[in-house]
C-alpha cells in the first residue's frame, strides 16, 4: 500500500489482505469438532443447548440454535444423527413394526411405555429403535402394558349364566 501525505511525502506499507466476510464468520474448528462428537449421542436441539450452556458462540457471535447446528453440520459435511444411528443398526418404526408383526402406532406406544428402546434423531421426537432379539413384546389386548407378562393365559371354557325369573 502506498500512502501520500499532504506535504508530498510518500510512504510504502506492506499489509496482508483482509479476510473475506465468510472467512471471518466461520465457526471455530474446535466447536465443529465438538458438534461432530456430540452428534453421536444428541439431537441438534440438544447440542445447541449444551453449546450455549458452555458459553460457546457461532462465528458471528450468536447463540446456537438447532438450525445453526444443522447448517454447521451440512457446511462441514458431518454425518447426520440419523445416518449415524442407521449405520449402528437401528431400525425405523416401519421396520420395527414389520419385524414384530404389529402396526407403527403400536411401536410408538410400546416405546412410550418403555417396552422398546428408541433414540431420538431430530427435534420432532422421531425415533430409531434398537433391534429386539429376546423378550420381544407381544400384543395382549385387555391387559395393562405395565402388567404384561410374556405369555397370555388361555381360557378354554367360559360359563355364561343367566337368571330367569318368571
Amino acid at each position: 500500500m502506498h500512502v501520500r501525505f499532504q506535504g508530498g511525502t510518500t510512504h510504502s506499507l506492506t499489509v496482508s489482505l483482509p479476510k473475506n466476510a465468510c472467512e471471518t464468520w466461520q465457526t471455530n474448528p474446535e466447536i465443529v469438532a465438538e458438534i461432530d462428537r456430540l452428534l453421536a449421542e444428541y439431537t441438534e436441539t440438544e447440542i445447541a443447548t449444551q453449546l450455549n450452556e458452555r458459553g460457546l458462540r457461532s462465528g458471528k457471535g450468536r447463540e446456537f440454535t438447532h438450525r445453526l447446528v444443522g447448517n454447521v453440520r451440512r457446511g462441514y459435511h458431518l454425518k447426520s444423527r440419523y445416518s449415524r444411528l442407521r449405520e449402528a443398526g437401528l431400525l425405523t418404526a416401519a421396520e420395527m413394526a414389520a419385524d414384530l408383526g404389529v402396526c407403527q402406532t403400536t411401536v410408538h406406544a410400546w416405546h412410550h411405555h418403555g417396552l422398546l428402546r428408541g433414540h431420538a434423531y431430530n427435534a420432532k421426537e422421531q425415533y430409531l429403535y434398537d433391534p429386539v432379539e429376546h423378550d420381544r413384546p407381544i400384543k395382549q389386548q385387555g391387559h395393562k402394558r405395565s402388567e404384561r407378562s410374556p405369555f397370555t393365559p388361555i381360557v378354554t371354557h367360559r360359563i355364561k349364566e343367566a337368571q330367569d325369573e318368571a
